[in-house]
């Protein structure tokens, strides 16, 4: 697994619970999704390290990206984080769907999540989300593999400011 070429995604020969085409997007959406996907499981790939990793999918909406790590990687735990009970009911019903048993769901703002994990994954994560998914891997240590969201903005908020680089350095180098 590790060092080797990683192939593409043959998503007519997956289920169709894994596929992002099969439910609730327009097939353009879902087309760009295939590929999204495609590309962070190829990165994703390259992390694991074992047999016990554990990888977090934050801001997991309806689980594509999450449980399509889950039925590619089954030695893996994948943790599925997300704040919208719809949306993680929709993913809930997937992962039962396709009896995936190295999947966790988790209803809680990723602010809450506290765990240990491995790889911290996130496709497009909505605002600051991402800036948001970014501290929490980099606080635990974790390998990362995101995807920020495509209209999003940055602007500051109580619990981040820009920018990033201005902020470190203040709190690495002080005049006081």
């Amino acid at each position: 697994m590790h060092g080797e070429e990683p192939p593409s995604l043959v998503w007519d020969k997956l289920p169709l619970a894994v596929d992002p085409s099969e439910g609730h997007l327009p097939l353009d959406r879902a087309q760009r999704k295939r590929q999204q996907i495609e590309n962070m499981v190829d990165h994703v790939r390259h992390l694991i390290s074992g047999s016990n990793d554990v990888i977090v999918d934050f801001c997991a909406g309806g689980g594509h990206l999450g449980i399509t790590l889950a039925y590619c990687f089954p030695q893996c735990k994948v943790i599925l984080v997300e704040n919208k009970e719809e949306s993680l009911s929709l993913a809930r019903q997937r992962v039962k769907l396709l009896g995936l048993t190295n999947v966790t769901c988790l209803q809680c703002n990723l602010n809450y999540f506290d765990a240990k994990f491995d790889i911290g994954v996130a496709l497009h994560a909505c605002g600051i989300a991402t800036d948001l998914v970014l501290e929490c891997c980099v606080r635990h240590k974790a390998h990362f593999v995101l995807s920020p969201c495509c209209y999003g903005s940055i602007h500051n908020t109580s619990q981040i400011q820009y920018p990033k680089r201005c902020v470190l350095f203040m709190s690495v180098y002080s005049y006081t």
